[in-house]
């Protein structure tokens, strides 16, 4: 069975090989993602998501559930002047780092 994970934004392509060429020797990264039904919402590791897809490497996800309370000030992408709080259900963080214009989804058959 396999799984779908949207990634923030696509890959910038210099990094990427950097980034594959680190997975090679580190293996499958971790991804902090949040289940949102159907798929599966990342909220960090975009470079890390493309390598693994790239490399046909299965992730390991580190689910959260909608409402599981989540501090977003470790996140490289949190800026404090962009939120009134540290603290949110997972579902709405998800929802407010999910554009359209963005996001790239990944699809890894397990």
């Amino acid at each position: 069975m396999g799984f779908t994970v949207y990634a923030i934004h696509g890959a910038e392509a210099g990094k990427l090989e950097t980034v594959k060429a680190e997975m090679l020797s580190l293996g499958a990264p971790t991804i902090k993602v949040v289940d949102c039904g159907d798929h599966y919402m990342a909220l960090e590791g975009s470079h890390r998501l493309a390598a693994a897809h790239a490399l046909g490497i299965i992730p390991a996800l580190e689910i959260l559930e909608q409402n599981d309370d989540l501090d977003i000030s470790g996140f490289d992408w949190f800026d404090g002047a962009n939120w009134s709080a540290t603290v949110y259900p997972a579902g709405e963080v998800a929802g407010e780092l999910f554009s359209p214009a963005q996001a790239v989804d990944y699809r890894f058959d397990a």
